[in-house]
Order: C-alpha cells, then structure tokens, then sequence
C-alpha cells in the first residue's frame, strides 16, 4: 500500500455472523492501490454510554492504522445507529465482530493472515473474547478495558499478541484490575499506564491512536 496513494473512507454494511439477518454499518478506511495488505477492525465503547463507531478514540485509531498500511473496519454494535438488531450486553456483540472479520477477509486487497482486533472499552472486552476463540486474528489491541468484569478464563486462552493500555487517572478501567489480569494471561503481552490520563483520553486521542497502530501494524 503505497504512502502516497490517497486515503479514501467509505461506507459499507455487512451482516453479524450467524443466521439472525442483523446487518451492521460501518466505515471502511483504505489508501488506494493494488496488492494485500494487512487490516483490523476497531470496536467501539459501550452503546448505552453513547458509544459508536464515531467515537474520537475509535475514529483516531482508525486513522492512524491506514496511514500505517491496514485496511480498517470500524462499525457500530447491533442497536446502534443504522444497525440492526438491539443491543445484547456484550453476547450477540462477539457475532458483530466474527462478521466485521467475515466481511474483511472476503476484500481481495485483505491479506487473510495479517487480521488484528482493537478496542476502547467496552468494544475492548467484546474484541477480547472474539480474539481468543478466532485464530484468524493475529493480535489484539485493548483501550481501557474494565478488566473487573472480564471472564479471566476466557482470556487466558489468548496465547498471540496483546497489547494493553490504559490511563493513570482511569476510573472505569483502573490500572490495579489490569494489571492483575494481564499478569494472568500467557505471553506475548504488553501493558501501559500511561501517567495522567483518564478513561477518555481527552486531547490524547491521536497519542493512544498511535500506540495500538504501532503495534498492530507490526503485527
């Protein structure tokens, strides 16, 4: 994928894995050009706080993994915005997700050994678990996860790469809950606290941004 080629946006809808016929709109990321390259899907933070896919963090991500090379997905949950379905607490969520990679996986231009997963949130915890049973992805990228709520058992079956990263200051996902899972889970793995930060990441966006590009980008 070229650098210089343009970056294009486009909007897409693609249906939720299984045979409940939810359909799911989203927004591509891509730089124009011929080959394979690398993707990832971005999930976003919980519906009933008023996350969607357009979220700054989610929408700052996606921006810096196309400027690194990846084709990016983001989209919105099942209830949210013009997507089907309604909102189902992080179950039928994991379906939304397993159809985001369906869909990608099925571009010529998506390099089918080379998908990632991000999250902010609740869109991190949802990533997580889709993650860890679905070894079409590569590695997994979490934006202050409330590991508090997080079935430890279903994580510790992740054993590719996963990077962590949460704020300082951050209430919903504190650094103490993190760390004790992710001292849980099998390696590769990575975490940060980042200093003086809390769960939003106000005026930070593009910083966050650039960390889960870099190490999925990597990937």
């Amino acid at each position: 994928m070229n650098a210089t080629n343009p970056i294009r946006i486009k909007p897409v809808r693609f249906p939720a894995r299984g045979d409940e016929g939810i359909e799911l709109e989203g927004m591509l990321h891509y730089r124009e050009g011929d080959g394979q390259w690398p993707a990832a899907v971005v999930c976003h933070p919980h519906p009933m706080g008023g996350g969607t896919m357009n979220n700054s963090i989610v929408a700052a991500i996606a921006r810096a993994l196309v400027e690194r090379g990846v084709v990016t997905l983001r989209f919105n949950f099942r209830g949210v915005g013009r997507s089907g379905g309604r909102h189902e607490g992080g179950r039928g969520e994991q379906a939304d997700v397993a159809g985001a990679i369906d869909w990608l996986l099925a571009q010529p231009t998506v390099d089918a050994w080379r998908v990632g997963l991000a999250g902010f949130s609740f869109g991190a915890a949802v990533a997580l678990y889709v993650a860890a049973r679905d070894p079409r992805v590569v590695g997994l990228a979490a934006v202050g996860l409330p590991a508090d709520r997080v079935d430890v058992a279903a994580a510790a079956t992740l054993t590719r790469p996963k990077f962590f990263i949460t704020g300082e200051l951050d209430r919903l996902a504190p650094p103490g809950p993190l760390r004790g899972l992710v001292e849980k889970l099998p390696p590769p793995k990575e975490i940060v606290i980042e200093p003086g930060v809390d769960h939003f990441w106000r005026d930070r966006e593009d910083d966050v941004a650039a960390r889960v590009a870099g190490f999925l980008a990597g990937l």
